[in-house]
């Protein structure tokens, strides 16, 4: 389990399918007679803030920003590994779910799979909105993890697609 130290008032860490918050605060509780302790979190991409206890919040992806190397390492299995796609089921549960983890690993492998699927046959409403839901969220990380201004990160997410699809026919 997470420990309080792990997380620092004022840092940006990610939360699960919610996206990206700042820590407010963390503290402890009584809740039903338990001590327990719960974190502040602003989400930032609803301008939310929310309350919850930092076990449930683990549980529910909260986690730190990925590291430089991870970030620079997604980028390369974006552009060169090659997996069987997820399968597309009625309402795209399997992608959502494996998006909803909230790790990176997670959402290359939801975003290859939809990358590749669009290079064979013209995506549905579900997975275009999934596709522009994972790619913000993708490239929110690497732009966080490598230091990025957005135009940047976007050139390096278009460079990493282009070497991934190869040239146009």
């Amino acid at each position: 389990m997470a420990k309080v130290a792990q997380f620092e008032k004022g840092k940006t860490v990610v939360f699960g399918p919610e996206g990206f918050a700042r820590v407010e605060s963390i503290g402890e509780k009584v809740v039903l007679g338990n001590k327990v302790t719960v974190v502040d979190l602003f989400v930032l991409d609803s301008k939310m803030n929310v309350t919850v206890p930092l076990n449930r919040a683990v549980e529910r992806g909260l986690r730190h920003v990925t590291s430089k190397a991870s970030a620079d390492k997604s980028l390369n299995a974006l552009a060169n590994e090659r997996n069987e796609p997820i399968p597309w089921n009625r309402d795209g549960r399997l992608l959502k779910d494996r998006f909803a983890e909230g790790e990176i690993s997670g959402m290359i492998e939801v975003f290859a799979s939809l990358i590749d699927t669009a290079e064979t046959r013209k995506l549905n409403d579900g997975q275009r909105t999934l596709l522009d839901r994972v790619r913000k969220a993708y490239a929110r990380e690497i732009g966080e993890a490598l230091g990025l201004d957005e135009e940047t990160t976007q050139a390096r997410i278009d460079a990493a697609i282009a070497t991934r699809i190869g040239p146009a026919a």
